[in-house]
């Protein structure tokens, strides 16, 4: 039987040949990576959901685990707060209020080394018709663990749809539920150095693809992230409105800013915000 990640590192293999085009991937966030020293990544994806959610996370894990990069383990915990752990990711839902947006990543750096992310679903929206469904709960948990592993989006316009990755902006979210081969191209790019590619905060890439497959989030697999328990550090959790996440340093097409950077005491958070369609002025509105 064929290898999973020996047919995605082929695959991604090839890709890199179309460095030069326009659907090359190109979706760095911001230069931000994990410290990679030649094996898969494993820090924890620590799951911190309920209701429906923990299935989610686990779906976008073992997508992520699809990478030729990354082998993370789920963990579960009871961290209500969300507060960021160093060497771990953080993934959270509540009632985070009628503030505008559906998920929200976090990642603390040193440098440009991230050291622990956060991903944050905001059931003020989950809970309402338009989003209470398999498709943008997916999208969404999908592409906030997507940026907390180092990835931008690769497009930034509500009104379209150029890709079937979870890195896009858009408000149709069918087909968009998970990674497509452009998230994994960019993956190698970051943590291997092969195929070229550019630091860009997203924009314009994409079309259409495949690359969406299943993973092993069992915590197989060695690498780094830190052990379970080892060395972790409790920093703080990341609040729920703009005031509290710093300045804005990047905008979508419309000027709203997504992009924001906050230091506190020497360490440097820096929050995407996914922001619902209808809240925003672009895509279709629901009420």
């Amino acid at each position: 039987m064929l290898n999973t990640k020996t047919s995605i590192l082929a695959c991604t293999a090839s890709l890199a040949a179309l460095a030069a085009s326009p659907l090359a991937a190109h979706h760095w966030w911001g230069g931000y990576a994990w410290s990679y020293g030649g094996t898969e990544l494993s820090m924890p994806v620590v799951d911190n959901t309920n209701g429906v959610w923990p299935g989610h996370v686990q779906q976008a894990v073992a997508d992520w685990n699809t990478s030729t990069v990354i082998q993370a383990p789920i963990e579960y915990g009871n961290n209500s707060s969300c507060s960021m752990v160093t060497g771990t990711i953080q993934v959270c839902n509540a009632d985070y209020g009628a503030n505008g947006w559906l998920g929200l990543a976090t990642i603390s750096i040193s440098g440009s080394t991230i050291i622990a992310g956060s991903t944050k679903l905001n059931d003020n929206y989950f809970n309402r018709d338009r989003y209470n469904n398999y498709t943008w709960r997916q999208l969404v948990t999908c592409q906030e663990i997507g940026h907390d592993f180092g990835l931008a989006h690769q497009n930034e316009d509500f009104s379209t749809d150029l890709t079937t990755s979870c890195m896009e902006y858009t408000s149709n979210a069918e087909g968009n539920e998970g990674p497509d081969a452009h998230d994994y191209e960019q993956l190698l790019i970051m943590y291997t150095g092969s195929g070229g590619g550019d630091t860009g905060d997203g924009g314009g890439g994409g079309g259409k693809g495949g690359g969406k497959g299943g993973g092993k989030p069992d915590g197989s697999g060695g690498g780094n992230g830190g052990g379970k328990g080892k060395n972790r550090v409790v920093l703080p959790a990341v609040g729920n409105t703009p005031a509290s996440w710093g300045r804005p340093t990047a905008f979508l097409p419309n000027g709203k800013p997504f992009q924001f950077v906050r230091e506190s005491n020497g360490i440097k958070f820096v929050t995407h915000v996914t922001w619902a369609p209808d809240e925003d002025g672009h895509g279709e509105h629901h009420h």
